[in-house]
């Protein structure tokens, strides 16, 4: 589905009032009243958020018609995502202040956020009794009652918009959307036409006409009207629609060329740089790391002071295999913003690759005295400790993970019960981890690391076998190409005893994996269950030249060799 040119996402800042404050006016002469104010925004600014919240609750007993106080209340709670909060906060400011086109508009963005598009609407409406000659607050009334599936009241509140301001561009290319969300796209073109023959400045004319070609199979002629649209409106975010055109034509390199220029741009907001940058990071299939390298560069180069220009650029550069560097951009990014804690969570999982589980350690807690009780890095920090074979310091990060995430997705609570099971296989509560594993698979059935672990361990204690190759199938399944998903099936096959179907999921397993004694072994022992005695000698020798620092028991693999049989 295509992105509204017209949505605007819920941005919030921490000043009360974009760094001035407007008072009430019953309190403006309160003297009192404004140095509460004035102390509030000093520890907001310190970063003292939370003497800062019981400043605005004191403030608030004894100052029940301070609208600002309450606004910067909702600013604050919708920062943390606590709209319950939030709402009533921003509801008081603006009945206390109906008239405040600030308070209205971030109301207006918590409704929008909630998908309350009916309170939305109301909201436009009573503002509208206030401002009744603001065009902007009638076409954000017709965004939402199109977005609230009440898309013929909105085209009746554009009738009325337009009769009351007269013909705009602006207002016709909402229309245009409306109508081709109901599938009237012949409609919607003939009303672009016009203002594209008219040589419209806006370049939401073009980029949506664009589209309409776009859908339509036709790239070439979207590629002709943003070109126009490009020469007559001088707005670079059309390079963007212009690379998704010249990608539908094939032409990748005129597609990277086209979004570099909008990286260069002055005039491309950050934040559409950033929706580009975090899909080709994600979902990337059409350029080289060279390209996204380039891109990453630009965007540190024209955003420096933008934590997440560093992070995109340590992206690329961990993808790269230059875990070294990737580290050192991500601890710019969290210096830059101690709170962005998906920087956090990939500098500690550079510093678990790279195997520096000190450092991980050391960042972790560092990353949970900025970000308290976070599940994700509290998880993270219980797996450095895991690696490090400290099981105590993992068990209390892992299960104080477990205890802090009630309110997280299902996806991380797989999560945090996946390091759990592992963690408890490892100390022999053997009960504990598969029931940590079940509930993990319970709550995310493509979880492949948990659906695998659960299985070999299943598979090693030749416990609940029809389970365990249910689960390690079903990791193949998801991942096809993974050597170690393949040498768990074939350990299960092997516990099973069906050898035959076991062999070519081992031989799978040691093409699509980095040698090691314990899958050589493996080897060795399937091919001696086959009847393949000289070969099996053969795996086991290999087995033994690398059982240095593994699992294996070197005695038992000696005693196999030596005697040329399978030794349970």
């Amino acid at each position: 589905m295509r992105k509204s040119q017209w949505c605007k996402p819920l941005v919030l800042g921490v000043m009360l009032m974009a760094g001035q404050v407007l008072f009430a006016q019953e309190l403006k002469d309160d003297k009192g009243y404004k140095e509460k104010l004035a102390s509030i925004e000093s520890k907001l600014k310190s970063g003292d958020l939370a003497n800062a919240l019981q400043s605005i609750e004191e403030t608030l007993e004894r100052y029940p018609k301070g609208a600002e106080v309450y606004y910067a209340k909702s600013l604050l709670y919708a920062q943390a995502r606590n709209f319950e909060v939030a709402l009533p906060a921003a509801e008081e400011a603006v009945k206390i202040a109906p008239e405040n086109i600030l308070y209205n508009n971030h109301l207006l963005e918590l409704y929008k956020s909630k998908g309350d598009f009916d309170s939305a609407v109301q909201l436009l409406d009573d503002f509208i009794k206030t401002q009744p000659d603001n065009p902007q607050v009638y076409r954000e009334k017709i965004m939402m009652q199109h977005a609230g599936k009440k898309s013929e009241d909105a085209l009746k509140t554009y009738d009325e918009t337009k009769a009351k301001f007269g013909e705009t561009d602006t207002l016709d290319v909402l229309k245009a959307e409306i109508l081709m969300d109901l599938d009237r796209t012949k409609e919607a073109n003939d009303l672009l036409q016009t203002w594209r023959k008219k040589k419209s400045p806006i370049r939401q004319v073009y980029s949506t006409l664009s589209y309409i070609m776009m859908d339509q199979n036709k790239p070439k002629e979207a590629l002709d009207v943003l070109e126009e649209g490009l020469l007559t409106t001088k707005d670079d975010l059309l390079y963007m629609d212009m690379a998704d055109a010249n990608m539908a034509l094939k032409k990748s390199p005129q597609a990277f060329e086209n979004i570099k220029k909008s990286f260069q741009s002055n005039t491309v907001n950050f934040i559409d740089k950033h929706r580009v940058m975090m899909s080709l990071v994600n979902n990337n299939k059409d350029f080289s790391k060279d390209q996204l390298q380039d891109l990453a560069n630009v965007l540190v180069l024209k955003h420096p002071r933008m934590p997440d220009s560093h992070m995109f650029k340590g992206d690329i550069l961990w993808m790269r295999g230059e875990l070294d560097q990737a580290k050192s951009l991500y601890l710019t990014t969290v210096t830059m913003n101690p709170q962005h804690v998906e920087a956090w969570r990939k500098l500690i999982n550079v510093e678990l690759a790279a195997n520096q589980l000190d450092e991980a350690i050391v960042d972790g807690n560092e990353a949970l005295r900025n970000n308290p009780n976070n599940v994700i890095i509290t998880y993270f920090v219980g797996v450095a400790y895991m690696m490090k074979k400290d099981t105590e310091n993992a068990r209390l990060y892992l299960e104080r993970a477990l205890d802090q995430s009630a309110n997280e997705n299902d996806f991380v609570k797989s999560m945090v019960y996946g390091g759990l099971g592992d963690l408890y296989h490892e100390i022999k509560m053997e009960s504990a981890s598969e029931v940590a594993y079940d509930e993990a698979i319970k709550l995310d059935s493509n979880n492949v690391t948990v659906l695998n672990n659960a299985a070999y361990y299943l598979a090693l204690q030749k416990k609940d076998l029809e389970k365990a190759a249910e689960y390690s199938r079903r990791s193949n399944e998801l991942e096809p190409s993974s050597g170690t998903f393949q040498d768990t099936y074939a350990w299960v096959l092997f516990q099973q005893g069906k050898y035959q179907e076991a062999l070519p999921w081992i031989e799978k397993a040691i093409k699509n994996s980095e040698p090691s004694g314990v899958l050589f072994e493996h080897y060795g022992d399937i091919l001696f269950k086959v009847g393949k005695n000289k070969e099996a000698v053969k795996q086991w020798e290999k087995a033994l030249t690398m059982a240095d620092g593994s699992s294996i028991d070197k005695e038992k693999l000696k005693k196999k060799i030596s005697e040329k049989k399978y030794i349970e």
